[in-house]
């Protein structure tokens, strides 16, 4: 009985935090507390929303739990409240003054560092836990390292007054970032699913890349690019909409393998193409300091050449495989296509115009963008209710919908905030450690005679961090340790933080762990393995971009319009010839020679030659490769034609 009334009390607890968190978020960023003459510290908000958060993850447990472990997790989420409120309240005086009151300041950073720590436990795990207590330890007997990475002890005290009190550590950038930018991001993206824009997304790709050999399978990637775009997160992007076009690839030919591998390639991509791009890209924009647009611009090109590359390995299976365009697709014409989905493209047209054409912050936009969906849907709904009218062709939302729809992102995003926390404390416990100098040293030490081996080494960390870790905390954690060193030895700042965010990503598709293509084999019924296989097969092409991001920065819009729109045209020849060659189909079948030829013709233009040799080398090569194909395209309509008179 008593178990019962403490679970009536903590679900519509959790469920009323989850609603106020995307809210409080939005009043902030709309400057509200400022305009009405409070003064308020931004760590003060995000203090109170990571409060929240921790008091949602722990009351949600009271109902799943029994006996003294409920009992446990209801005093875990009390605390957790008790907290955010604390710090919310104090800061302004302990942020100032923690030398004043030591013992407050001591117990604080306890309690944060306790609570941080098992609500990350229980939502990604582990690995970050693990990482985390390491940099605590550093802080705390970093004299005993040997070697270059020797540091200096601190006191207990000392690291739990900075950790509980100090803006460069849990309450700091990595923490404001998730709780006042993704947090918005996460609202506009389930707002627009809720007024149609999934369906929208799916109809527009049926409508764009419905047609030819393997139809079905370039509607996925259409679908799951645009909705990963705004999705961010490759794990439920596959759950969302794989559920749909897993099926409608295997009913076509696909095998069951093949199925999951591109589900899973197509929605890791979502991270990585504009606008949204999930949280670690909002991070990599306050880190750099660089407007979010910017961002987005430089990721055009490389997300393009991502999904191109999927979109011709697809086509030459189909081909191979005789899978003939699946007729039975329904197929919108695209004028009905965008007049039902005028909202959703209502709604990004409102977040790209703010971003680009009135320059406001992303999350400023955002706000824009939501608000549109809110104003009209509850319009549209409150239409509909006086007319007496229960269906009509408009996407309406009512209140409670709309109070859904929020209380939802709100449960979402507390994974995020505990993420940031955790590295808003290893980013703050770097620098007060000075480990994080000390790293970077020795990296520039190795990297000034092996700058490839060096690119190499923090690419395969990002793929091993990933396989416990999700792409934001990889991202901060290679941002943090490893780009700082890369720019030291004169790489531009946005391409060593592209470099790291890719292999950051690169996890989900990489075996044994792909966590996205496992997911996808979940729904295809595929050995999980296999399809991780194929996924990393599939996307081949992730694992060269970073390179060229750092020898041929061209790839992120940075130089002149030629060199970028070289950059481009030889990196496009490249991933036919290798696609072609990995399937051993074009149009037709590939000889072996023929095979390894487009192989070898397009890892040598993807290669950075221009740094080891005469630049008329890589640009002979590259149009070498543009003849081949030219050719090859020729030679195979002559024949063609020759057969038809024939």
């Amino acid at each position: 009985m008593a178990l019962n009334t403490l679970r009536n009390i903590f679900s519509p607890l959790a469920a009323v935090l989850a609603f106020l968190v995307p809210v409080v978020a939005v009043i902030w960023v709309l400057s509200i507390p400022q305009r009405m003459g409070f003064l308020i510290y931004p760590e003060q908000v995000a203090a109170l929303l990571l409060g929240a958060a921790l008091c949602v993850v722990f009351g949600r447990a009271v109902a799943k739990a029994s006996g003294p472990l409920a009992w446990l997790d209801a005093a875990l989420s009390l605390l957790a409240l008790g907290l955010g409120l604390w710090v919310f309240v104090r800061f302004p005086t302990l942020t100032e003054g923690s030398h004043l009151h030591p013992t407050e300041a001591y117990w604080l950073g306890v309690i944060v560092t306790l609570l941080v720590l098992e609500g990350l436990r229980r939502v990604v795990g582990w690995t970050l836990v693990v990482i985390t207590a390491a940099m605590f330890a550093y802080a705390l007997w970093g004299n005993l390292v040997p070697g270059p990475l020797r540091g200096r002890g601190q006191p207990l005290e000392d690291v739990m007054r900075f950790i509980g009190t100090d803006s460069a550590a849990t309450w700091g950038a990595a923490l404001q970032i998730a709780a006042f930018v993704v947090v918005i991001f996460v609202l506009f993206g389930g707002l627009l699913l809720a007024v149609g824009g999934g369906d929208f997304f799916t109809q527009l790709a049926t409508r764009v890349a419905g047609r030819g050999p393997g139809n079905t399978a370039k509607v996925a990637v259409v679908a799951s690019g645009l909705f990963g775009s705004i999705s961010g997160s490759a794990v439920s992007n596959v759950m969302s909409t794989g559920v749909m076009t897993i099926p409608m690839m295997r009913r076509s030919g696909f095998r069951d393998d093949q199925a999951g591998a591109i589900e899973a390639v197509a929605s890791t991509g979502g991270q990585l193409a504009p606008p949204v791009m999930g949280a670690a890209a909002f991070l990599m924009a306050e880190l750099l300091q660089m407007p979010y647009g910017d961002i987005l611009l430089a990721a055009i090109l490389p997300a393009a050449l991502y999904y191109l590359s999927l979109y011709f390995q697809i086509d030459f299976i189909a081909r191979r495989d005789g899978h003939a365009e699946a007729d039975w697709i329904e197929k919108m014409g695209l004028r009905t296509v965008l007049t039902k989905g005028w909202l959703p493209l209502g709604a990004f047209v409102v977040l790209l115009g703010a971003i680009f054409a009135w320059d406001m912050r992303a999350e400023v936009a955002a706000i824009w963008a939501l608000g549109l969906i809110v104003g009209v849907a509850l319009a549209l709904w409150a239409v509909r209710r006086a007319s007496g009218s229960a269906s009509g062709t408009g996407p309406a939302l009512s209140p409670k919908e709309v109070a859904a729809t929020i209380c939802k992102t709100g449960s979402q995003v507390c994974d995020v905030l505990l993420i940031c926390a955790a590295a808003g404390m290893i980013i703050g416990l770097l620098a007060t450690t000075g480990l994080g100098f000390s790293l970077s040293l020795f990296l520039i030490q190795f990297g000034g005679s092996n700058l490839f081996g060096l690119l190499l080494i923090t690419g395969l960390v990002g793929i091993v961090l990933g396989l416990g870790l999700p792409t934001t905390g990889v991202y901060l954690l290679l941002a943090t340790m490893a780009a700082p060193a890369l720019v030291q030895l004169g790489i531009p700042a946005l391409a060593a933080h592209m470099f790291v965010f890719y292999y950051g990503m690169l996890s989900m598709i990489t075996p044994p762990i792909a966590m996205a293509a496992f997911a996808a084999a979940s729904i295809s019924g595929a050995p999980q393995l296999k399809t991780g296989v194929q996924a990393f097969k599939f996307g081949w092409i992730a694992y060269f971009l970073p390179f060229l991001f750092i020898y041929k920065p061209g790839l992120l819009m940075a130089g002149p319009w030629w060199e970028i729109t070289y950059v481009f045209a030889s990196a496009l020849i490249a991933l036919i010839l290798v696609s072609a060659a990995i399937i051993g189909h074009g149009l037709t079948h590939l000889a072996p020679p023929v095979r390894a030829l487009a192989l070898v013709t397009g890892v040598l233009i993807i290669a950075p030659l221009r740094q080891f040799g005469p630049p008329v080398l890589e640009f002979g090569i590259s149009f070498a490769g543009l003849v081949m194909i030219v050719a090859y395209v020729v030679l195979l309509r002559g024949s063609q034609r020759a057969m038809a008179k024939g």
